[in-house]
This record gives C-alpha cells, sequence and structure tokens, in this order.
C-alpha cells in the first residue's frame, strides 16, 4: 500500500520525536548490538569453527577415521552454508535478524548434542549440517546485517569491534583442549551446547532491526530536519538483488572473497594438526593458536578504525597480500623454527582482521544495507566450491604426504590473486551514487529555476 505525504509526515514527527529521546539518552543503542553481536560471535564461531581442530585427534584416535574424512564435515558445512545462504539471507532480510539469530542459536545447541554422540561417519556428517544452518543464522550474518542499517561513517569500526568476537574466538582453542583432555571430547561439545544456548539467547534478544523506529539516526547522529523522512524512503537504503547482481564489481568481490576464504578455512581446520605434524605438543599447538586469537582481539578494532579513516577498498586490497605472505610462513613453521612466528603473527594475523571485518562491509558499501544479507548470501553460494574443496583438498594431501607445506603454500598464492580483483573495481560506493543523485536533482531544479535545461547526467559505473 502506497504512503501518502500526510502519512510521511505522520511517521516523520514520531521519529523525530524518538531521535530527540534518543539523544538525551547519551549512548547510541548501536553500539549494544555490536557488543551483544561479538559476544555471540565468541561463543558460536569460537566453539563451532575454530576449535574443530581440537577435536580431529580425538576422533581419529578413537574412531579410527582418517583426517580427510573428518575434515569432509567442514566442507559439508560450506556446502551447506553455500548451498542455503541465500534461503537465510532472504530469511534475515525479510523476517528480521533478531529471530533469525535467536533459530540460529537453537540449531547450533541441538548441532553440537548430535556431534556429541556422533559415531558413525552418518551421524557426524548430519551434525555437521546442522551445525552450518544455525551457525548462518545465529552468529555474524544477523548482526552484520543489522549494524549495516545501524552504521555507515563508522561501518568499518562497528564491524572491527563486532569482529572481536570472532578474534577471541581463537582463545577458546586452548580452553576447549584443556577440557577435552580432562574430561573427554563428547562430554566438551555437552557442555559447549549448554553454553551456547543459556549465553546466546539473552544476546540474541538484544538484537534489534533499524535505528529509525526507536528514536535513532544512523551513525547515532543528532536528527536533522528532513532527515527522518529521507530514511523512511523505500528505495533510499540500497539496491535491490537483482541490481546488484547485475554488476561487475559483485563477482569481483565474491571471487577475490571465495579465494582468500579457501585459506581461511583450511587454515582453521588444519592450523592445530599442521603445528602437530611439524613438532608441536597438543597443547603448544592450541596456545599458539590462543595467541593469534589475542592478536586478532587487538587487531580488528584498529583495521576497522583504518579502513574508516584512510579507505576500506585500499587496506582490504591489502589484506590478500598479508595473508598469503603468512600463509606461506606458517607453512614453515616447526618446532625448531619458533623465530618465524612473530612474521607469521604480524603479516597472516593483521590480513586476516582486515579481510574479515571489511569483506561484509564492502557489501554494503558498494549495494547499501537494503538487500545486504540476500546478496551476501548469494556471494557465499558463489564461494562454495572453494570452501568444499580446500579443507577436504589439505586433509587428502596430508594424509598421501605426511606434510601440509606444499598445499598451504598453493593456496597462500591464490588469496594474493585476490588483491588483484579488488583493485580492478571502478564502482563508487552507494553512499556516493546517491549523494551524485542528489546534487544532479538539485542542479536540475536549479537550472528548471533559471529557465535553462540541465546537462545530461551520466549513470555512475557498473
Amino acid at each position: 500500500m502506497p504512503v501518502t505525504h500526510a502519512g510521511m509526515s505522520e511517521i516523520a514527527e514520531v521519529v523525530a520525536e524518538r531521535a530527540a529521546v534518543a539523544v538525551r539518552r547519551g549512548f547510541y543503542y548501536g553500539w549494544y548490538i555490536v557488543a551483544a553481536g561479538a559476544g555471540t560471535n565468541f561463543l558460536v564461531i569460537g566453539l563451532v569453527t575454530f576449535s574443530f581442530g581440537v577435536f580431529i585427534g580425538p576422533m581419529r584416535d578413537e574412531l579410527g577415521w582418517s583426517v580427510a574424512a573428518i575434515a569432509a564435515g567442514q566442507s559439508l558445512r560450506s556446502f551447506e552454508q553455500g548451498l542455503l545462504a541465500p534461503v537465510t539471507g532472504v530469511m534475515i532480510d525479510r523476517l528480521g535478524p533478531r529471530r533469525m539469530a535467536i533459530t540460529g542459536i537453537i540449531f547450533t545447541t541441538i548441532g553440537l548434542v548430535v556431534f556429541s554422540q556422533a559415531r558413525t561417519l552418518e551421524i557426524y556428517y548430519l551434525s555437521s549440517l546442522i551445525l552450518a544452518f544455525g551457525q548462518s543464522l545465529g552468529s555474524l550474518q544477523p548482526f552484520s546485517a543489522a549494524l549495516m542499517f545501524w552504521f555507515q561513517r563508522k561501518r568499518g569500526r562497528a564491524m572491527g569491534l563486532l569482529n572481536t568476537g570472532n578474534g577471541a574466538g581463537h582463545l577458546m582453542a586452548p580452553v576447549v583442549a584443556i577440557i577435552v583432555t580432562l574430561i573427554g571430547w563428547r562430554e566438551t561439545l555437552l557442555v559447549a551446547a549448554v553454553v551456547v544456548l543459556v549465553a546466546g539467547i539473552p544476546l540474541a534478544m538484544v538484537l534489534r532491526d533499524r535505528p529509525e523506529p526507536y528514536g535513532y539516526n544512523i551513525d547515532g547522529d543528532e536528527p536533522q530536519p528532513g532527515a527522518a523522512e529521507a530514511s523512511l524512503a523505500p528505495d533510499a537504503t540500497g539496491m535491490s538483488v537483482g541490481e546488484g547482481l547485475r554488476t561487475p564489481t559483485f563477482y569481483l568481490l565474491s571471487v577475490s572473497t571465495a579465494l582468500a576464504g579457501g585459506v581461511i578455512i583450511s587454515w582453521i581446520v588444519h592450523q592445530i594438526p599442521h603445528m602437530q605434524s611439524v613438532g608441536f605438543s597438543l597443547a603448544g599447538a592450541a596456545t599458539i593458536a590462543g595467541i593469534y586469537g589475542a592478536c586478532q582481539l587487538a587487531l580488528r578494532p584498529i583495521v576497522g578504525w583504518l579502513g574508516d579513516r584512510f579507505g576500506r577498498v585500499r587496506l582490504y586490497a591489502s589484506a590478500f597480500i598479508c595473508q598469503g605472505l603468512g600463509m606461506i610462513i606458517f607453512a614453515q613453521l616447526t618446532a625448531d623454527r619458533l623465530w618465524l612466528l612473530p612474521f607469521y603473527f604480524a603479516l597472516f594475523a593483521f590480513g586476516s582482521s582486515a579481510w574479515i571485518v571489511l569483506q561484509m562491509t564492502l557489501v554494503a558499501d558498494y549495494f547499501g544495507p537494503r538487500r545486504f544479507a540476500t546478496l551476501r548470501g548469494f556471494a557465499s553460494t558463489l564461494n562454495m566450491p572453494v570452501g568444499i574443496i580446500s579443507p577436504f583438498l589439505a586433509g587428502y594431501i596430508f594424509d598421501r604426504t605426511g606434510s601440509y607445506v606444499e598445499i598451504f603454500t598453493v593456496y597462500a598464492v591464490l588469496a594474493m590473486t585476490g588483491s588483484v580483483m579488488i583493485l580492478m573495481i571502478r564502482r563508487p560506493f552507494w553512499a556516493d551514487v546517491i549523494r551524485q543523485r542528489e546534487e544532479a536533482a538539485a542542479a536540475a531544479q536549479a537550472a528548471q529555476r533559471a529557465g535553462a535545461y540541465p546537462a545530461p547526467v551520466q549513470s555512475p559505473p557498473r
């Protein structure tokens, strides 16, 4: 049903009144969403993803499965997340991030319980599918989708702080390793399920979809005359899915993300097995993983601020180079080459931080937040083949050769090519497109008032 001018005026008055209240409150509610999202990411991603490598050794010892067969569970997660990503994206955009986050927490809990009871590959793979669906809805995606509406100028900083939860999730690995040693891997998964359910639901309840209905302006700005009405205009918040999919920018972002994502997924699954294979104990490997997590915790807010301050595109392009070089160093790391650790932390931690923080931010930057989750879903589908193949192939190569060095080096080189794709993008940010349209409209009105015909306006590059 179309909104009349009178109706829009009434809505604008209500929003303006609430915005005045919000200004008096002092603290912008968007930062509460950031904090809740960081906590949720810490729990869900830390337990489900970053601690996964801890379980490979105990599962292989008890069940006799190969590393490739166990890593195939991660490949299945990538397959399902890629296959269903457009669906989960539409669910988040249409039904709201809050409902979907709560649903995701429940499915993640169920998946952990099923994982704890796995004694056959079929049950193990079933648990992987449940966990993939739960993680897609219950952690980074819904909170990121909401923040794209709550922040624009400060989007990098917000995403950097949100992703500190992911970074802190790396610290889960040494904790989980200790618990596995004390009570066993199955019991550890049951404990994890209880923790996710009890802590995750209250955190998800903090989510709010958009700032305007709650009396806030984007970025926490004070209300300006006409800003409330403009914020409610149907087409003012971004491109449609069809428009986004017709731009080369979407595919350059997606393919570059897939190349770097393949490195990250393989590294997540195999970092601890790799370190164990080159002379580290499980406790030592988990400790290095924890130190890496501490680096991530410090770096992610920093790279978010740097992106906002000096340009998110340039920083994102450099992330691929740093990530690839860091991965090459990690491939050469052994218990006798501890001097490589500072270089590994400096390059790989920085590159991964910038990649993780900015990849989602740039989707909203280029296309607007209107259909952010759906476009991210389609991008994940394009990333799916790499996410499936990379961890399984690394496990297969290790089973055959007993080493990860060659395959990690190949992955590193592929990741670095992503920087070239980012530098090929010529499309302006969505905010700049809107600004160009407003300036063109203002110029046209001025020319009309002056009795002249305005010059043709060029469309922004696609």
